[in-house]
């Protein structure tokens, strides 16, 4: 099973490509003379490379990636140009959202242009410090649903709760509820079986598959739903960092407790996260909308062809926090511009804390998030490790606003998946921020011995191939 989580991913090919470079280097140090002039063979694979790297420096994006592919096409003349190329090709829009709605705020009016969402009426709202709580009222509400569930899920996984689940799925069904789910190829690889997908279409519901793996990885797989997505009637929407398997609701396993955090909305803005999931359903979706509502929320969205629309909003809010900057993420490394405004917040005297995990799930991003870590730790900004096991929490808190949703503080969320969220002032604020205040009660400061000179250039590859990983 292991072997073939590691065949059909992309790293697997961009690996057989640079050891068929090599054995190509050889074969033409043979071969080439007899052919050509050596010179000219050399003169057309930097040609190549020279072509690439201009392709690479003339299209959008962050400075940090360019950064991160310009090594590869330079170290490896042919192996990297052609990596790039497969990494890159067919990045076409897809999941994109346009919501009409007249009378948009300035920031709304922004959301709209970006990425298709706007400012939308809620009725209530409920924060969740765990998985436990947030399947309850879930379950709870798609039992009741008469008309329609859309389920979006990045990690679907058989288990105690997905039992759960289809028993939800099945009295709502009962009701004459519409049911589509929608599930990423990538997330739930090696995790829902034939069976339980099967188990899903008894209990009346429409499977999509995003983006299944295949023995043949191209680029589209790199850019993944990471959404979690669940409306019931188009009344209440869920979302947050929490997927539909065992370990979010706080059964034991290696990582130990397994913090998280959702939110479920109730109201007008639940129709926003609908055209969301249809978005991605569809490929594309436009629907009107009428902002209704006791109180104000702005639900957004982000997909590999956008432009990074989350990013620029934390930058904005954080740049003008003047009280309190309080991070949950289970992952740490960010572009430049999000560092900079965090780092000149702590500067000016904002309390600027994030919590990471004390155990990961991933080695490799642990000691990614640490080596970024440090990097701002000079300038003020305090970071912890949640002592009981792992952080999987995704909150924003700046002063009294808080960004929710399924966005991680790194590179993938910000630029290569298709995420979303939803940004509260108020109750649903100091709710967040009670529960930050419980989860750094629980964790120590992140703090470190003497760094290994190994470690020091493990981590050293790993911050230059942040952006691509």
């Amino acid at each position: 099973m292991r072997f073939f989580r590691i065949v059909f991913t992309l790293n697997f090919l961009y690996i057989v490509l640079i050891a068929a470079q090599v054995a190509a280097i050889i074969f033409l140090c043979f071969a080439v003379p007899s052919v050509m002039p050596l010179a000219a063979a050399y003169a057309g694979t930097f040609l190549l490379s020279g072509v690439t790297a201009a392709v690479l420096l003339t299209r959008s994006g962050s400075p940090e990636a360019k950064c991160a592919w310009f090594l590869p096409i330079a170290a490896l003349p042919v192996a990297g140009a052609v990596i790039y190329l497969i990494a890159t090709a067919g990045r076409k829009k897809y999941g994109v959202l346009k919501v009409h709605a007249d009378g948009l705020s300035r920031e709304g009016a922004c959301a709209n242009s970006v990425c298709g969402t706007c400012g939308a009426g809620y009725d209530g709202a409920v924060y969740f410090k765990d998985g436990e709580s947030f399947f309850k009222r879930l379950f709870s509400e798609m039992e009741r649903a008469k008309n329609s569930i859309y389920v979006e899920f990045f990690i679907v996984k058989g288990g105690h709760i997905f039992d759960l689940f289809v028993a939800a799925l099945q009295r709502a069904r009962e009701n004459g509820a519409e049911i589509k789910i929608l599930i990423d190829g990538v997330g739930s690889a090696f995790k829902l079986r034939r069976k339980d997908v099967k188990r899903l279409k008894e209990a009346g519901a429409e499977v999509k598959v995003f983006r299944r793996i295949t023995p043949f990885p191209r680029s589209r797989l790199n850019f993944r739903d990471h959404r979690k997505i669940v409306t019931v009637d188009g009344k209440v929407a869920f979302t947050g960092g929490i997927n539909l398997s065992d370990e979010y609701a706080g059964f034991p396993g290696p990582c130990g407790k397994w913090k998280d955090d959702g939110v479920a909305v109730y109201g007008a803005a639940a129709k926003i996260f609908e055209g969301m999931f249809f978005a991605m359903w569809l490929g594309s979706f436009e629907t009107k909308f009428e902002a209704a509502g006791e109180r104000l929320c702005l639900p957004y969205c982000d997909n590999p062809a956008s432009k990074g629309y989350c990013e620029d909003m934390y930058v904005r809010y954080i740049s003008a926090a003047e009280r309190r900057i309080h991070i949950l993420t289970p992952y740490f490394c960010v572009t430049e511009k999000l560092a900079g405004a965090l780092e000149f917040a702590a500067r000016r005297g904002v309390d600027v804390k994030i919590i990471l995990p004390h155990i990961p799930d991933k080695r490799y991003a642990f000691e990614l998030s640490k080596a970024c870590a440090h990097t701002l730790e000079p300038a003020g900004v305090r970071f912890f490790e949640y002592a009981p096991g792992f952080m999987h929490a995704k909150a924003l808190i700046c002063d009294d606003n808080v960004f929710l949703g399924s966005y991680n503080m790194d590179f993938r969320s910000m630029r290569q998946n298709f995420e979303c969220g939803v940004m509260f002032d108020g109750q649903i604020c100091e709710d967040v921020e009670s529960d930050f205040s419980e989860c750094l009660s629980l964790s120590l400061p992140l703090t470190e011995g003497k760094i290994s000179p190994a470690k020091r250039f493990s981590r050293l590859i790993l911050k230059l191939f942040a952006p691509l990983i």
